[in-house]
């Protein structure tokens, strides 16, 4: 030890970063007024029908190509075109409707429309998958890949229930097709998840009703709601935003939720609302498919029969198929309707265009996502109330190979209210320290970076993580490569914001080889304890670690014990105590929880693999709650190939694997890691 030391002396002088991380997006609440405002008429006519990004299956804008006469209708050579016709047993007849108001005459749905007759039930507000007649539709009993001709399609007025989905990306105003889905609280938009899956915070997202040139807003506009980071309340499947486009092209489906108009009604209560009909199959006869193609003036309707198409291209899954003419881009999202009422303009939604190849290479046939088990899991979610999915922003297996420390605590509360979940701190070898926000089921939905690379915190040997502090907020204790051990209090979003010397360097601790935090007193609630496992194979724990250092040590096992073949030990509740476990990956592939481990020392064993040569490849480990269940006793695996695997909810047995990091193409490891 060093008599003249001061902190400046210690390589870890420079941990905490001349500059903090950028600040988050701040955000106000999104309302109809601002959307009114925002959305002048001028500005939707002037929206592109929604791009695909670079990487997706087709170099075409929304992959979805000009029909037979190979060029899109402008606005102004638009023929036939009519206004509104609310009563769709005369589709072929002009309208002499008023123009529709934002106030619906019952509290229902539009003041137009005729009266529905007795024998026409008005649409569900609770859908599910037996929600409707289901006589109609039955599954084709082989895929179809019929090139029957394709249906006509007719311009006409709108439906009030459907209307654009209008959002702006990378500084251009854009919008897809999007209709109203019956729900508990009236305010449920669908739309296609191709049309959202890149959806940017405070992109101005809106839907406007029968939106016409001719009558930009008929019924009003309804912003899409934002959680407190502008984030808007979308809900796409996980799988789709995991496997991207083509692999995931079976959950190319988006809810939304919708606020108020300015009258203060929710959209259903307005408009009205089509019904969500799930697991009905894939053959359905007089489906109505409407949808907004191009920057035309009005809306295209078709009326034909639908098939099932199971693609050859490596796409999984099937999907429907309907031949309709000149569905272009812009139609993404248009509500494939069965049991269609022309007097009330309502019927069941069986599909929506998307799903393979973003819904069809070409404008003349059109594809939707199958609707099943899946698609109405996920409106219930949404209509839940429940925080949405995110994209993961986790890197590829390629670049979490150099992830040399990785560690877990509650440092950046989710925007969303409700249940927080643990979050994943990674030291890369290059020095670069990040934080990833967890989302709850394996997700992480933000990156931050705590330090650049570069920094000294490549002479990080070991990073664990507890509430030694005494706040909310986790602190990060490390061990460095000197021997000093620090705590850094209340590490967040915004950064590192003090550090304290525990030890000084030149002490033994260069001989801590792992230091694990939990909770390991029986008498303290607090994750502020630490377990070091020594060089030598003595286990030491300190317990109360605070500010003001370390306290008093515990003995749990003593020199050249079986411990020096500890290679990654980790800490969570895995017996679901309130003591913590740890959970060791032994030198020969071994894997055992030790429960309730305290100052009382190691009590039991529980054996979760056997020795395998696979789990030596397993060469960080952390445990948290990732949002499996209510304890912190998800087992992450960062393995040699760079692949992450979250084993949730483990226990006397290890729990599933869920790969958050998919091995790279070419790993000579299985893929399943059991």
């Amino acid at each position: 030890m060093t008599a003249q030391f001061t902190e400046d002396q210690s390589i870890s002088a420079q941990a905490i970063p001349d500059e903090a991380p950028p600040a988050l997006p701040e955000s106000r609440r999104w309302t109809a007024k601002d959307a009114k405002q925002f959305w002048t008429a001028a500005r939707m006519a002037d929206a592109k029908p929604m791009p695909l990004p670079e990487d997706a299956k087709k170099p075409v804008a929304h992959a979805r190509k000009p029909g037979a006469k190979g060029v899109p209708k402008p606005a102004a050579a638009v023929g036939r075109i009519r206004d509104a016709a609310h009563d769709f047993s005369t589709m072929d007849l002009p309208s002499s409707s008023p123009v529709p108001t934002d106030s619906p005459t019952n509290g229902t749905g539009p003041s137009s429309p005729p009266p529905a007759p007795t024998t026409s039930p008005t649409p569900s507000s609770t859908p599910s998958a037996s929600a409707s007649p289901s006589s109609g539709p039955s599954p084709s009993p082989s895929p179809s890949t019929s090139s029957s001709p394709a249906a006509g399609s007719t311009h006409f007025g709108g439906l009030p229930m459907i209307g654009r989905m209008y959002l702006l990306r990378n500084g251009g105003s854009y919008f897809c097709t999007a209709s109203v889905i019956a729900s508990p609280h009236h305010n449920i938009v669908l739309t296609a998840g191709h049309c959202l899956d890149t959806a940017a915070p405070n992109d101005a997202m809106a839907f406007v009703p029968q939106w016409t040139q001719a009558n930009p807003q008929p019924y009003g506009i309804f912003p899409v709601n934002q959680d407190s980071e502008g984030r808007g309340r979308i809900w796409i499947d996980p799988h789709y935003y995991d496997r991207g486009r083509v692999q995931g092209d079976q959950w190319d489906v988006a809810f939304a939720e919708v606020g108020p108009g300015s009258n203060g009604k929710q959209v259903q209560d307005v408009v009205g609302a089509n019904n969500l009909a799930t697991g009905r199959g894939y053959a359905f006869d007089n489906v109505t498919l409407i949808g907004y193609p191009g920057n035309d003036a009005q809306p295209l309707t078709c009326t034909t029969n639908t098939t099932q198409f199971t693609p050859t291209d490596g796409t999984p899954g099937s999907f429907l198929r309907i031949a309709c003419q000149d569905y272009r881009t812009g139609t993404s999202g248009g509500p494939f309707l069965a049991n269609f009422n022309p007097q009330t303009g309502t019927g069941d939604v069986v599909g929506s265009i998307g799903g393979w190849d973003t819904g069809g290479p070409t404008a003349d046939v059109s594809y939707s996502s199958y609707y099943g088990t899946d698609i109405q899991n996920l409106y219930d979610t949404a209509v839940s109330g429940a925080a949405p999915a995110r994209p993961n922003v986790l890197p590829n297996a390629s670049t979490m190979t150099h992830a040399a420390t990785i560690t877990s605590g509650y440092f950046a509360p989710s925007p969303t209210p409700g249940k927080d979940f643990s979050d994943m701190i990674v030291r890369w070898s290059d020095g670069e320290l990040t934080l990833y926000r967890g989302a709850g089921n394996g997700r992480f939905d933000k990156e931050i970076t705590l330090a650049k690379s570069g920094s000294v915190w490549s002479k990080a040997v070991s990073i664990t993580a507890g509430d030694f502090a005494g706040s909310n907020t986790y602190d990060l204790v490390v061990r460095w490569a000197d021997g000093s051990l620090s705590l850094f209090p209340d590490v967040d979003a915004t950064g590192l914001h003090k550090q304290v010397v525990l030890v000084k360097p030149g002490s033994l601790w260069q001989h801590a080889s792992t230091i694990t935090a939990g909770r390991f007193s029986s008498t303290d609630k607090w994750p502020d304890d630490l377990i070091v496992r020594w060089s030598d194979g003595e286990m030491t724990l300190y317990p109360d670690v605070d500010s003001a250092g370390l306290h008093n040590q515990v003995q749990l096992a003593k020199p050249h014990s079986v411990w020096t073949h500890a290679t990654s030990v980790a800490a969570g509740d895995f017996a679901g105590t309130n003591t913590w476990d740890l959970v060791v990956r032994w030198s020969d592939g071994e894997v055992d929880v030790y429960p309730d481990v305290d100052e009382h020392g190691v009590k039991t064993e529980v054996r979760e693999r056997n020795s395998s040569a696979l789990w030596t490849n397993a060469t960080l480990t952390t445990a948290g709650n990732y949002g499996t269940g209510p304890w912190p006793d998800d087992y992450l695996v960062r393995w040699s190939d760079g692949e992450l695997s979250m084993y949730g909810n483990t226990g006397r047995a290890l729990g599933p694997e869920s790969v958050l990091i998919p091995a790279p193409s070419g790993s000579t490891l299985p893929p399943v890691r059991r």
